[in-house]
């Protein structure tokens, strides 16, 4: 945690701006096509708690839409914010552990950063964790939120490590 500190208070100091923050990280998973099967979101609620470190929220669905089949209260997702302490040491487990397991990964494209710096990717097989012994299958979406930081966000994600291409 504290070589990410003192990487990003040196990306500060070069482009003489404030000291960028990493604010949150989200995992998000969606789970409405196996709104019947308790057994399986029982299963990836379980596996995000494991993954995370951090209990996860259930999120439902605000408004019925017909061309998606979904009604009003059914569940949409399951998904965990992290911050401080949990989020450093899931980014470090990300960086070291979960992206190079991947495979043929050669790196996130910049289409995958927002105007603001934000970073959104997602996960197609949560089974790449070493240490997740998953007998299902699931996927699930990483945001990384940013605050303080209007541009220079290529070259930031190139100071902490974050693989783009």
């Amino acid at each position: 945690m504290k070589y990410y500190f003192s990487k990003i208070e040196n990306f500060s100091k070069k482009k003489k701006i404030k000291i960028p923050k990493f604010e949150k990280i989200v995992i998000h998973t969606g789970i409405s096509n196996f709104n019947n099967d308790k057994k399986f979101l029982k299963y990836v609620f379980d596996s995000i708690n494991y993954i995370s470190g951090q209990k996860p929220i259930y999120s439902k669905i605000k408004k019925s839409i017909s061309n998606f089949k979904s009604k009003k209260g059914d569940l949409a997702g399951i998904y965990v914010t992290l911050r401080k302490d949990i989020m450093w040491e899931f980014y470090h487990k990300l960086i070291c552990i979960i992206i190079p397991n991947i495979r043929e990964f050669k790196g996130f494209n910049y289409s995958s950063i927002d105007r603001f710096g934000n970073l959104n990717f997602g996960i197609k097989d949560c089974t790449i964790i070493p240490d997740f012994f998953g007998e299902k299958k699931f996927g699930f979406n990483v945001n990384i939120i940013i605050n303080n930081l209007k541009k220079y966000f290529l070259e930031f994600y190139k100071e902490i490590n974050f693989p783009l291409k």
